[in-house]
């Protein structure tokens, strides 16, 4: 056997594959990844080293913005090759800084410890400039465990945090609306429609009248967003447009019981007809489903929703009981005008 024969191979997981699963410690307990962020977007970033200038203040800033991913459904995950006890210290030590006079922060997020580098060599984080240091790589897994987009930095180079979350906003934005999103978009911003299949639907693109719609050829047609982002707050995921202002929510609040006692709302009637309703009670299952928390449904239509996505039924404590109930009832839709 020659020298390269014992040499293991390992390809970096690609758009669309599955997240590389692996038990560490963090310096918030032990990890489970990816199985416990199931049901929530996650941003996993590995950093080259502990007490390096360009990474002590990219942890400053995603310190300051995690509030904001935390109401788009998404948490933070940091790495480095370095041990648990260096990553303790420096996070003591970063939490000491006052980085341009905006005031201190906290780490409110775990940082795994890889000193075997088995997880950054898992992931593709070690390249070729530097064999014992991770590289600023930027993994992007979605609630199912799969990863929608990698970005990769040099060490010199900062990540910008806005960029990272408005690429969160584009996939988020594709899963409840089918659309994709422009060079340089922004929420609120014109998205795009996909390309005809037919001659057939290309023709009626162009000439299709519809004030939302704007043809620039048979193959790029920008539609107007309506801006809607999916929050979260404790027992409370809502749309929001661009204004902030709410267009539909699912409220939960839990009881003691173990009930969870749903109550949708459209607010703007011009969003019926859209799934909003259904997209509120998946977003609310997958929740359920990331804190390991039961349900005995109050709402015949969320039930509803249920019935016809089984591989969710594990959320529900009574699931068949629930079902027949529902369908005694008609199925109604709570307060969600019927569609």
């Amino acid at each position: 056997m020659t020298e390269n024969e014992n040499i293991k191979v390992q390809m970096m997981p690609t758009i669309g594959d599955i997240a590389p699963s692996f038990r560490s410690m963090t310096t918030m307990g032990k990890l489970n990844f990816p199985d416990d962020y199931k049901g929530k977007w996650v941003v996993f970033f590995s950093h080259p080293a502990d007490f390096t200038p360009v990474c002590t203040t990219e942890f400053i800033a995603f310190a300051k913005r995690y509030g904001e991913f935390k109401e788009i459904n998404t948490e933070l995950l940091g790495l480095s090759i370095d041990s648990l006890h260096s990553h303790i210290a420096w996070t003591e030590n970063i939490e000491k800084i006052d980085l341009n006079g905006e005031g201190r922060v906290s780490i409110p997020f775990p940082i795994v410890a890889d000193i075997t580098m088995k997880v950054a060599g898992m992931y593709g984080m070690l390249q070729t400039v530097a064999k014992t240091q991770t590289v600023r790589a930027v993994f992007i897994i979605d609630p199912e465990s799969i990863v929608r987009a990698i970005l990769y930095y040099p060490m010199s180079t900062g990540r910008n945090i806005d960029e990272i979350k408005r690429v969160i906003l584009s996939l988020q934005k594709h899963d409840i609306e089918n659309i994709s999103t422009p060079a340089d978009w922004k929420p609120g911003d014109d998205v795009l429609m996909g390309s005809p299949l037919t001659l057939k639907d290309a023709r009626e693109r162009i000439q299709k009248d519809d004030e939302r719609l704007r043809p620039y050829d048979w193959y790029l047609t920008a539609i107007k967003d309506e801006g809607l982002t999916l929050k979260y707050k404790n027992t409370k995921i809502w749309f929001e447009d661009a204004d902030k202002n709410e267009k539909a929510y699912v409220i939960f609040p839990e009881y003691e019981n173990g009930h969870v006692e749903v109550t949708h709302t459209v607010v703007d009637p011009s969003i019926q007809h859209r799934g909003i309703a259904s997209k509120l009670i998946k977003a609310m299952a997958d929740k359920l489903l990331s804190e390991g928390k039961k349900a005995e449904l109050t709402c015949s239509y969320a039930v509803k929703w249920f019935n016809e996505h089984r591989e969710y039924e594990d959320v529900l404590l009574n699931p068949l009981e629930e079902y027949k109930k529902a369908e005694e009832e008609g199925l109604s839709a709570c307060n969600i005008p019927k569609h």
